[in-house]
């Protein structure tokens, strides 16, 4: 995926880059994404295509507080302990779940879902163009909706560009030439 942030992120360690991850784009769909909603119920009368999107948005939300939870709890403190392990040049046991790779094609999976999810929502409202005679909130909404995407590509990019691959050469350093 291509990256279109300010920050060159590999460049950045790991453990800054998944403290970025956690407290900007996890913090910003939890706190930014309850009043988009909010906001797409609020203009749903403009445009009946919103209805489609208010079922998509929502469902993503849903999707994302999931999502989030599963990285936060289970993958990113394997990650965090890998990396500090290596740092280090101290053992660790193997994750849990056999190997990093299998939490990793999940979210994965994940982040491939919310993309099309949100290109879909994109193709519905034209590319978040408000039509001229749209009221302020639809404009607002049309930014709050389009900026949502774009966290999510720059989310997406850090993790599945820079943090899995570095997670996954560290654990293969760690237990190279053990069955894992």
């Amino acid at each position: 995926m291509e990256n279109t942030s300010r920050f060159n992120f590999s460049e950045w360690p790991l453990d800054l880059l998944v403290d970025y991850v956690l407290k900007v784009h996890h913090r910003r769909v939890r706190e930014k994404g309850p009043g988009t909603l909010s906001l797409i119920n609020k203009v749903m009368m403009e445009n009946l295509v919103l209805d489609e999107v208010e079922q998509l948005f929502s469902q993503s939300l849903s999707d994302l507080d999931t999502h989030l939870m599963k990285e936060e709890r289970v993958l990113f403190p394997y990650i965090l302990d890998l990396y500090d392990a290596v740092r280090r040049g101290q053992p660790i046991a193997p994750m849990h779940c056999g190997t990093v790779r299998n939490p990793i094609n999940v979210m994965m999976s994940d982040h491939d879902a919310e993309l099309q999810r949100h290109e879909r929502i994109a193709t519905l409202l034209n590319d978040y163009q408000a039509p001229a005679d749209a009221s302020e909130d639809y404009k607002e909404l049309m930014r709050q909706l389009s900026e949502f995407r774009e966290n999510l590509k720059e989310h997406t990019h850090v993790e599945n560009d820079i943090i899995f691959p570095k997670a996954i050469e560290m654990e293969a350093s760690r237990f190279d030439g053990q069955n894992l």
